[in-house]
C-alpha cells in the first residue's frame, strides 16, 4: 500500500467544510469508515477537543476495535489569552483528561497545540512545559504544534522541541515547499503531518459551482482540472498524489464524512504524480489559499 493516510475527524463532531452537503457524522457511520480504515492500514487519527462530540463519537466507534490498533492525535483547546497562566496550563491539562476519557484511552501518540500563536504570548511556554510533562508521565508519545505558515514555523523551531506538527500543504498552496520549511523541518527531525490537501473540499468541487468570491485563482482552478484531464486522472487522485509523494510529508490527514468517500481516497491514493510539475498551480495569495480567510 503506497499511502500515507491518516483519518480526520473534524466531521464525526460538527459539520464541516465548503464542499460538505451531508452535514455531521453518525457513530455507525464512524464505525464503518474505521473498519475500512483499519482493513486498509490507515492506523493514525487526527481529532481535537474543539471539533464538537467528534472524540465522543471517536471514542464511542473505537470501542469495538483493538484500541491499539488506532494511533490519536489530538489537540489543546484555544486559550484567546494574551498571557498564560496557571488557569490556562490548568485548562490544558483538564482538556487533554477529558480528550482521554472521551476517546476511552490511557495514552494518546500525539498532542498538538492547536493555535500555536498561544506559545507565542507572555509565559507561552508554561503550556508546552505541561505537554512536556505530560510527555514524561507516559500519557502522550509525542509533541507538537499545527501551524499555518512559514513565520510560526521558523519561530516554534527556535524556541522549542516539538516531535510532531501539522500544516497545510496542496496543489495550489506550496508556499512550505517553496520555502524550505518543509525540508527544515524533515532534518530536524520533526515527523509532518498534512492536511488541507483538498483546500477544505475546493480542489474538488465543479469549478461552475464554485463561488465567484474565487474568480482571481479561477485560472489556477482551471489549469488543475485541465491537467487532472491531460494525466488522465481525477482532480481526487491528481490533488492526492501531489501531497502523497512530497517526500518530507509523513502523513497526509483527509477528513472523510461517509464510508464511500473513504473508499474513493483509498482508490486514488496510488495515483503517482510528480511534484516538479505543479509548480505553476502555486498561489501566494493567503486569502484564497488561507480558509480562515474566505469570504463565502
Amino acid at each position: 500500500m503506497n499511502h500515507k493516510l491518516a483519518l480526520g475527524t473534524v466531521q464525526f463532531g460538527v459539520p464541516y467544510g465548503i464542499s460538505n452537503v451531508s452535514g455531521q457524522t453518525d457513530v455507525e457511520e464512524v464505525k464503518k469508515i474505521l473498519a475500512l480504515a483499519q482493513k486498509n492500514g490507515i492506523s493514525n487519527i487526527d481529532t481535537a477537543a474543539v471539533y464538537g462530540n467528534s472524540e465522543l463519537a471517536l471514542g464511542q466507534a473505537i470501542a469495538g476495535f483493538n484500541r491499539a490498533d488506532f494511533k490519536i492525535v489530538t489537540k489543546s483547546p484555544h486559550f484567546n489569552s494574551n498571557v498564560i497562566t496557571n488557569h490556562e496550563v490548568s485548562l490544558l491539562r483538564t482538556t487533554f483528561g477529558q480528550s482521554l476519557k472521551d476517546l476511552g484511552l490511557e495514552r494518546v501518540d500525539g498532542v498538538l497545540i492547536h493555535r500555536c500563536d498561544d506559545l507565542f504570548v507572555e509565559d507561552g511556554y508554561k503550556i508546552f512545559r505541561e505537554l512536556e510533562s505530560l510527555k514524561a508521565q507516559g500519557r502522550v508519545k509525542k509533541i507538537g504544534v499545527s501551524v499555518y505558515n512559514s513565520q510560526q514555523i521558523a519561530r516554534v523551531l527556535n524556541e522549542f522541541s516539538i516531535d510532531l506538527i501539522q500544516l497545510p500543504v496542496n496543489i495550489l498552496d506550496q508556499r512550505l515547499i517553496e520555502d524550505g520549511s518543509l525540508e527544515r523541518l524533515r532534518e530536524r527531525g520533526v515527523e509532518i503531518h498534512a492536511r488541507s490537501v483538498f483546500l477544505q473540499g475546493l480542489l474538488l468541487m465543479p469549478v461552475e459551482s464554485i463561488s465567484p468570491w474565487f474568480n482571481p485563482i479561477l485560472p489556477r482552478i482551471n489549469r488543475f482540472h485541465d491537467l487532472a484531464k491531460e494525466m488522465e486522472l481525477s482532480p481526487l487522485q491528481l490533488a492526492l498524489g501531489f501531497v502523497n509523494a512530497l517526500k518530507q510529508v509523513d502523513r497526509v490527514v483527509v477528513g472523510v464524512n461517509n464510508v464511500n468517500q473513504l473508499q474513493e481516497i483509498l482508490e486514488a491514493a496510488n495515483a503517482s504524480v510528480n511534484v516538479l510539475q505543479y509548480q505553476e498551480l502555486s498561489v501566494q495569495d493567503s486569502m484564497f489559499i488561507n480558509p480562515g480567510n474566505w469570504q463565502v
